[in-house]
C-alpha cells in the first residue's frame, strides 16, 4: 500500500552493503543473489533514500528495476484526471449498485398471493431500490408476520442484490374449545371416514361412512342405557377420511405454446435519464425465447435518486415437435388446473391419488379438471347449545 522498490545490487562488496543496511536498520526482503557480484532484493522508499549512501561507501552500484504499490499507480494517472474522475465515478456507482435491494422473490406462498405479501413488505421497507444498510430484517421478519396472520414464519435473506424472502403459512384449525366445556365433534367436510379414534364421547359413524360438511359424527351427550341419566363430555377424536379437490384449467388452441428450458440469460443497464449505460450485458444464444423486463428506481430517505436499473432477463422456450401440439396444449392446461387445485389444499393433507380429465370445448381449447384424493383429519369441535 505504501510502495517499494525492487532493486539490483552490483559490486564487489556486497556482504559489506548487507552488514551496513542492517546496522542502519535498513529493512532488506526477497534477496536473490545471481552471481558473486550481483543481487536483487526489495526495499521501502524511504530505505532505499539511506541505501545509496552505503552503496557509494561500499564503492558498489544499485539501480531500480521495478516500482511497486499505491503511490506509484496514482502517479501513473497525475495527469490522466478524466480517467481518474471516470473511475472514481464508476466505482462509486457500483458500490451503490451493490448496497441496494434489486429484486424481492418469495418462496413458500401457496395460498398467500405473493402481492399481498410484497405490499407488506414494502410497507416495512423491503422493496426495490432499498438501502440494505438501513434495514433489520429481523425485526422486518417479525413485523409481517404481525400484520399477516395466514403466516405462520417469515424468513428475510439478503443475497447480494436479492432480498429472498421465504415464508410457511398458516394452516389456521378451528379454533379449540377448552376442556371444560362441553362440545360435539362434527365434519369439517365432506368425505368417506377411513379411520378414527374417538377418545372422548359417543361415536354415531364408522368406517367407511359417507360424511357431509357439518354432520355430527361424535356426540359430546352421553345418556346411561339404564339409568337414562345424561352427562355433557367434551368430545375428543381423530377421523381421518378420503377427501376430494378439484381444479380446472382451459387452453386455447390458437395460443402459442411454449415451454420454458431453464436457461436464462441477463442484461442489466442504467437509465441516468439522457444516458443509458451497459452496466451487465450477456450474449442472447438461444433461437426462442420470453422477455421479461423490470425497472428497479432507485430511492434514499430524500427521494428518488434519478438513476434506474433496467433489468432484461431472456428465457430460453422451445416449441412442441411437430404432432406433439395436442399433448402441448394438454400440459399447459393441466399445469394450470393442478395449480388451482393444489392452492386450496391444507400444506398437512396427504395427497394419495390423482387423475385428470380433458374436454374438448367447441373445438378451440381444452379444458383440464385435476381430481386429487387426500386422507385428512376432519374432525372439527363444536360447543353444544343448550336450550
Amino acid at each position: 500500500m505504501f510502495g517499494y522498490l525492487v532493486i539490483r545490487v552490483e559490486g564487489l562488496s556486497l556482504e559489506r552493503v548487507i552488514n551496513l543496511t542492517v546496522s542502519k536498520g535498513i529493512y532488506l526482503w526477497d534477496i536473490k543473489r545471481y552471481s558473486y557480484t550481483a543481487l536483487t532484493a526489495c526495499i521501502t522508499i524511504k530505505g532505499f533514500k539511506k541505501l545509496k549512501k552505503i552503496v557509494r561507501t561500499a564503492r558498489c552500484r544499485v539501480r531500480i528495476l521495478d516500482k511497486r504499490g499505491l503511490p506509484f499507480i496514482l502517479a501513473r494517472f497525475k495527469h490522466r484526471k478524466m480517467l481518474v474522475v471516470g473511475m472514481t465515478v464508476f466505482f462509486i456507482i457500483v458500490y451503490g449498485l451493490s448496497s441496494v435491494i434489486w429484486t424481492v422473490d418469495i418462496e413458500g406462498a401457496v395460498k398467500v398471493p405473493e402481492e399481498k405479501i410484497l405490499q407488506i413488505l414494502e410497507k416495512h421497507g423491503i422493496k426495490p431500490g432499498a438501502y440494505k444498510r438501513n434495514l433489520d430484517i429481523s425485526a422486518i421478519a417479525n413485523w409481517v408476520v404481525i400484520d399477516m396472520p395466514e403466516l405462520w414464519w417469515v424468513s428475510i435473506e439478503l443475497r447480494g442484490t436479492k432480498a429472498l424472502v421465504r415464508v410457511v403459512e398458516t394452516n389456521a384449525p378451528p379454533p379449540m374449545i377448552d376442556r371444560s366445556i362441553p362440545c360435539d365433534i362434527v365434519a369439517a367436510r365432506d368425505g368417506i371416514i377411513h379411520e378414527m379414534v374417538v377418545l372422548e364421547g359417543e361415536p354415531l359413524v364408522r368406517v367407511g361412512d359417507t360424511v357431509r360438511k357439518g354432520q355430527l359424527l361424535v356426540s359430546g351427550i352421553i345418556e346411561d342405557q339404564e339409568t337414562h341419566d345424561v352427562r355433557y363430555v367434551h368430545a375428543m377424536a381423530q377421523i381421518n377420511a378420503r377427501t376430494w379437490y378439484e381444479g380446472t384449467g382451459i387452453w386455447e388452441f390458437d395460443k402459442p405454446v411454449t415451454k420454458r428450458t431453464g436457461r436464462k440469460a441477463v442484461q442489466k443497464y442504467l437509465d441516468l435519464g439522457k444516458w443509458v449505460i451497459e452496466y451487465q450485458k450477456e450474449d442472447i444464444p438461444f433461437k426462442k425465447y420470453e422477455v421479461v423486463e423490470k425497472r428497479v428506481p432507485f430511492f434514499d430517505q430524500r427521494g428518488l435518486i434519478p438513476i434506474t436499473m433496467i433489468v432484461r432477463e431472456y428465457y430460453e422456450v422451445e416449441e412442441p415437435q411437430k404432432g406433439t401440439e395436442l399433448q402441448a396444449i394438454k400440459e399447459k392446461a393441466h399445469d394450470i388446473a393442478y395449480e388451482n387445485a393444489r392452492r386450496t389444499i391444507p400444506e398437512h393433507v396427504k395427497i394419495i391419488d390423482k387423475r385428470v380429465k380433458y374436454d374438448m370445448i367447441e373445438g378451440k381449447e381444452v379444458k383440464a379438471t385435476v381430481y386429487i384424493e387426500a386422507i385428512e383429519d376432519i374432525a372439527q369441535q363444536q360447543r353444544i347449545i343448550f336450550n
